[in-house]
């Protein structure tokens, strides 16, 4: 307890002592708003609420934008006062797509969409986000230098950065949102680093006054990585904002779903505690947990006694953001990706959420369970963000 108090004794002056920018923490619901949950937002209670839909879906006509449902939870959101950040999920690569060409049929097509869905949500959108992993979502030679030294994804994304800004003029009762590039992932990676989607995206949020800032997200292995990111985006753009919002321990529980829960003291501890095998690998332990063989009191033990495992890591994440002129991050809020069978394979993202629902299911007053690894820290700093703005 008393080495929390100092962290949040630490987290206070540093927030007194950044002048310009204050650190705020939203939720996210990503590419499916149709899972906000009204009851748990309003019990947490953030002012920003993020998604990004797959805009490539309502083009091919597998989605609707009439009477659809995440389209109506956006607008009802944003009509009870929640700040919405908006932006489009352009799934290129999964569809083997080229960018189109500036004036043709196909951009003239999504852009046209990109108007029917900001018709209905678009008063209630404070920040847009340009893209979203545009860096994992566009094809590589779209990421590269073309004939005449120009990277097709920085020619698209000014061309939907005007598209947008002129769409706004066009409703001059509406607020114009502010406008962010990206959103780029694992820019601690050398290889992230170095292609000229990346860096050029980077260099174009730096100098259009039409950009607020930058979106990046951190799904790490290592903290150090979270400094690494931020030192390169430093390095291009020294002082607009950032924005995060996606941020996990993701990589660093992968790596370890393979090991031996008891291959530490503290974890041999924990398993003869629970009276579990002394062999009983990570993985084989979260499946019990989504098959309801583990009690609830058991979750936040089995990952304190791991070694590598980072307690209250929201904090570390926080210390960075203070020191990085980050303005706002948003956090899941319940389970979406989820398997009963985990392997060592299973893609973490259900170990990250506020309620873990889907794992534990409600408690004894109906309500879902929240995850102790992050809630409370969650809600603490989650109030520190909004008391900075006061």
């Amino acid at each position: 307890m008393i080495q929390i108090k100092s962290i949040i004794l630490a987290m206070l002056f540093a927030i007194t002592s950044m002048a310009v920018y204050s650190q705020q923490l939203g939720l996210n619901f990503n590419h499916n708003p149709e899972n906000i949950d009204f009851k748990y937002v309003n019990k947490v209670h953030p002012d920003w609420i993020r998604t990004t839909p797959r805009i490539l879906d309502y083009v091919d006509g597998q989605l609707s934008v009439q009477n659809n449902p995440g389209i109506k939870k956006i607008i009802r959101a944003g009509k009870q006062g929640y700040k919405i950040v908006f932006g489009f999920r352009w799934d290129f690569k999964k569809r083997q797509l080229l960018l189109p060409a500036p004036g043709s049929a196909r951009e003239i097509r999504y852009f046209k969409m990109v108007d029917s869905i900001l018709e209905k949500v678009g008063p209630y959108v404070r920040l847009f986000a340009l893209g979203n992993e545009p860096n994992l979502e566009t094809m590589e030679s779209d990421l590269q230098y073309n004939q005449r030294h120009e990277v097709p994804l920085i020619i698209f994304t000014n061309r939907l950065m005007q598209h947008v800004l002129k769409f706004y003029k066009q409703h001059s009762g509406w607020e114009l949102p502010k406008l962010y590039a990206g959103s780029l992932p694992a820019l601690f990676e050398r290889a992230q680093q170095q292609k000229p989607g990346v860096f050029e995206l980077i260099k174009f949020a730096q100098k259009n006054k039409e950009i607020s800032g930058l979106a990046i997200h951190l799904h790490i292995e290592d903290t150090l990585e979270i400094a690494e990111a931020f030192k390169f985006v430093r390095s291009l753009m020294p002082h607009k904002p950032i924005i995060v919002p996606e941020f996990s321990l993701f990589r660093l529980y992968n790596k370890h779903f393979k090991d031996s829960i008891g291959s530490s003291p503290s974890g041999a501890e924990f398993l003869q505690k629970y009276h579990l095998s002394p062999d009983l690998k990570v993985y084989q332990w979260l499946t019990m947990a989504n098959n309801k063989q583990v009690p609830y009191t058991e979750w936040a033990d089995m990952f304190t006694s791991q070694s590598w495992y980072l307690p209250h890591y929201l904090w570390a994440y926080y210390r960075y953001f203070t020191q990085n002129g980050v303005i706002l991050a948003t956090y899941p809020l319940l389970q979406q990706g989820y398997s009963k069978r985990v392997t060592p394979k299973t893609p973490s993202w259900f170990l990250n959420p506020l309620f873990i629902q889907k794992t534990f299911g409600k408690n004894n007053n109906g309500d879902y369970y929240t995850n102790p690894l992050v809630y409370q820290d969650f809600m603490q700093l989650l109030e520190i963000g909004k008391s900075s703005l006061e």
